[in-house]
């Protein structure tokens, strides 16, 4: 078996190696032409540039009223994952600390979650919304968006299920109630998951493109992927923009994601592993 997994080694990084070398080429790619004007690009996209400079960028912030874009999508993103915290984390104490009916049918539900997307409950989740008054609201989005409890439910249960009891004993004798014990004792020791979630679940939010052309019909309430959406419904007209829109929607993300890589794996795995 070790021999087969030695093996196996070298040809799984390669491929890793062949994937993260083809998409570091795409973004590097993209930023370097995002410095190009329109005529350059169309005309010599492999070419030596001539001309770089930040005219595309002047014409998205001025122009193309980017901050705008920026505005709701970051307004979605902080109301979304607000909930999602909230929310997980008080089902996740719940589910983990106490035993109760149906508890492994409740985890069960939340598990199953992770298997259907959005996309196949749309129509009443449509019609839910509609009915509610909220069509064209960012706060619609952030419902739908912040619906997503699964993956953040199943990490935090484990973390959860797996601290001492004592913790939970010794806040009690002092004399704190649930709430208090919830959130001056385990909400605290769950940051690293909770951190961890919150990077994951930024990532998703952000690039979501299906939930907002949903329920998001005028431009000033549209988000940064819907923005990218109208530059390339006519690429070859906008193919700097489009190029430049992609830029800033991608790079500071993964940017962040990159600082904060190592936290991550330590909340998955402090979620996943150990108590």
């Amino acid at each position: 078996m070790k021999t087969i997994l030695k093996k196996k080694t070298p040809i799984s990084a390669a491929i890793l190696w062949v994937y993260s070398l083809f998409t570091l080429f795409v973004l590097v790619y993209m930023t370097y032409q995002a410095f190009r004007p329109k005529k350059d690009l169309l005309s010599a996209t492999f070419a030596f540039p001539k001309h770089l400079g930040f005219g595309n960028f002047r014409k998205l912030f001025v122009d193309a009223g980017f901050f705008t874009y920026l505005f709701n999508s970051a307004l979605i993103l902080f109301g979304a994952l607000f909930l999602v915290v909230m929310l997980s984390t008080m089902v996740a104490y719940g589910i983990g600390k106490f035993n109760f009916k149906f508890k492994s049918g409740i985890l069960l539900y939340f598990l199953i979650g992770l298997m259907f997307p959005v996309q196949l409950g749309i129509v009443p989740i449509f019609l839910l919304i509609r009915d509610l008054g909220l069509l064209n609201n960012q706060l619609s989005v952030v419902l739908v968006l912040a619906s997503g409890l699964s993956m953040p439910v199943f990490l935090l249960t484990t973390f959860f299920a797996k601290l001492p009891n004592d913790l939970y004993e010794s806040a009690k004798i002092d004399g704190a109630g649930e709430w208090t014990t919830f959130i001056r004792v385990m909400f605290p020791l769950a940051s690293p998951v909770t951190f961890s979630v919150c990077i994951i679940m930024s990532m998703q939010i952000w690039n979501q493109f299906f939930v907002p052309l949903i329920f998001l019909q005028s431009e000033a309430k549209k988000t940064i992927p819907l923005m990218i959406m109208k530059f390339t419904n006519n690429v070859l007209y906008n193919m700097d923009m489009a190029m430049v829109g992609s830029v800033m929607a991608t790079v500071p993300l993964l940017i962040l994601f990159f600082f904060f890589s190592g936290r991550i794996v330590e909340g998955v795995a402090t979620g996943g592993v150990k108590g």
